[in-house]
């Protein structure tokens, strides 16, 4: 009976050491293919991910329409400079009592009158120019008439140039610049909204991969430990090994089944993560659909061209862009409070034309005479006529002149303009510093990372042949099972260090990647740029809701990070 049970052992011990190999194939960062997908489950590469969220993630949805607002801004300051058409047309009737002695009769006049004007501001040198025309048909029984009925005309137009103030610029010009200005901070916005969203799907898709990983890896690890429990218990029932052996193999193993009922809970959350960026999470369908990443993450190391990427950050990047616009609008505002600090000499210019007709009335006798008939006719048309030819033109031209006595409210505005443009420009150089300052601390993430990758897969090596070596050495009674349960959690660790190591090194080169073209989330925004009281200052438009850190680096569920 001994012998036979001496045997059992002998045959537990082979497979022990068939799970310690399968742990250490499955546990190297050497991804293999899933099967095929199963019903309800979604198969896709990181760059399919990330299609999907630029196509339906909420958040970018919500930040699309910042541009569109923008553009409605720079429309209606655009609105100063179109012109206004106006028109109108009114009648009069008016009976009037007698109340003059020498001609003692009630006077009843109707009057029909109708008017056509267009004003504009031009875009250009700070002109407006109105033009007008109006007409009235006038029946009267007033005495003094010669005309009944009375057609009369008018033409009218009116030119006010400035030559100093608000001729290189005004209010109306001034926040249309701003406005354009706010427009391009809306695409910068959404260019970094959109590079965000890809670096978050990158890292979410990463950290549901190693999560899946490290399910595999608590699955073998509990898989040992339970074999290692009947390795012990067959021990202790033939006297090979006392029972605490056997209670320290099941406490090991109640320990791998717990870590592997947190791996799976960390899948579940991965995927939720990544599930909220790629989806239309209005549609509750999607959240019972099971995401199965395809695509294994990289492990060549790539060499970093640390200079090549900061020539790109300073070109590329929104906040540097937001900066430089800021700079602009305080120079918009400098220039017009500048101009607004100079005399408002304006020279004003009026042309009227005036036609007037309809049916004489004949007199007799002296003044005002007896009415014997009417006389010529002048039509509307005649009367039209006499103002094409300007047959009785007035001309006007004037020039005016305004200017405070003493210190103005514009020199002041002009004084702290002129520091808020200083101040702007200075935050510009502060805002290059800061992107080479994290281009470079990225550049070092990644460089740390690849070194770990090659420590830990040395260390990873070394506890597999500890943990071989322990083995055989508990074969043949020099071990002891407190060193082999050791040897055991040490390998796994290691092997799980050696996956976190790989994982934090492709997500540190997400963050290197994404930190040339958008801010890391969570930096503070500048200050907002110059104000005035005539115009705004460029406004940052408000960013979507906050969406996950690209600058992640720890593996949910991975431990020894």
């Amino acid at each position: 009976m001994r012998t036979r049970t001496t045997h059992r052992v002998s045959l537990a011990i082979p497979r022990a050491v068939a799970i310690l190999a399968t742990l250490a194939a499955m546990s190297r960062p050497v991804w293999a293919q899933p099967p095929a997908a199963a019903p309800g489950t979604l198969r896709l590469t990181v760059d399919e991910a990330v299609k999907m969220a630029l196509g339906d993630n909420l958040d970018l949805a919500a930040d699309r329409l910042d541009p569109e607002i923008g553009d409605t801004q720079v429309a209606a300051a655009s609105a100063a400079f179109r012109p206004t058409l106006g028109s109108g047309v009114q009648r009069n009737n008016q009976l009037q009592p007698p109340s003059n002695l020498i001609f003692p009769i009630p006077t009843r006049t109707d009057v029909t009158t109708s008017n056509v004007g267009l004003n504009q501001r031009l875009p250009w040198f700070g002109t407006s120019y109105s033009v007008a025309w109006d007409s009235s048909h006038t029946d009267s029984n007033a005495i003094i008439n010669a005309f009944n009925p009375l057609l009369r005309s008018g033409l009218s137009l009116n030119l006010s140039q400035p030559l100093l103030r608000d001729f290189a610029t005004d209010a109306a010009r001034a926040q249309l610049t701003t406005s354009r200005l706010n427009r391009e901070v809306a695409g910068t916005r959404l260019k970094e909204s959109a590079v965000r969203t890809a670096a978050a799907v990158r890292s979410a898709y990463w950290n549901l991969v190693s999560a899946q990983a490290n399910v595999t890896a608590r699955r073998t690890a509990l898989q040992l430990a339970e074999e290692f429990v009947r390795v012990n218990k067959a021990r202790v029932d033939v006297g090979q090994a006392p029972p605490l052996d056997l209670v320290s193999s099941q406490a090991e193993a109640a320990s791998n089944q717990e870590q592997f009922i947190i791996a799976e809970t960390a899948v579940r959350q991965a995927e939720d993560r990544l599930r909220l960026l790629i989806f239309d999470t209005t549609d509750r369908d999607v959240w019972r659909v099971t995401l199965e990443p395809i695509d294994s993450p990289p492990v060549g190391m790539v060499a970093i061209d640390v200079d090549s990427a900061v020539s790109n950050a300073l070109r590329d990047r929104p906040d540097l862009e937001r900066a430089r616009l800021s700079v602009s609008s305080a120079d918009a505002v400098a220039k017009l409070a500048g101009n607004q600090r100079l005399p408002d000499v304006r020279v004003n210019a009026s042309y009227q034309a005036s036609g007037l007709g309809g049916t004489e009335i004949l007199r007799s006798g002296g003044f005002p005479g007896t009415i014997v008939g009417s006389g010529t006719v002048t039509t509307f048309g005649s009367v039209l006529n006499q103002l094409v030819r300007s047959d009785f033109p007035t001309w006007a031209v004037g020039l005016s002149v305004a200017y405070p006595i003493g210190h103005s409210a514009q020199d002041a505005t002009f004084a702290r303009n002129k520091l808020e443009k200083a101040q702007a420009e200075t935050r510009v150089k502060s805002t290059e510093g800061r992107v080479i300052q994290q281009i470079r601390d990225a550049a070092w993430k990644v460089e740390m990372n690849a070194k770990r990758v090659d420590t830990s897969r040395a260390a990873a090596a070394l506890a597999e042949q500890r943990l071989d070596a322990e083995r055989k050495r508990f074969e043949v009674g020099m071990s002891t099972n407190f060193l082999v349960i050791q040897a055991q959690r040490d390998f796994v660790q290691a092997r799980t260090n050696e996956l976190a190591a790989v994982l934090a090194y492709n997500l540190a080169l997400v963050d290197f990647e994404a930190l040339q073209r958008a801010p890391p989330p969570g930096q503070p925004a500048p200050s907002s740029a110059p104000s005035s009281p005539v115009t705004p200052s460029v406004q940052a438009i408000p960013q979507g809701a906050a969406r996950s850190a690209t600058g992640t680096t720890s593996l949910t569920g991975i431990p020894g990070l």
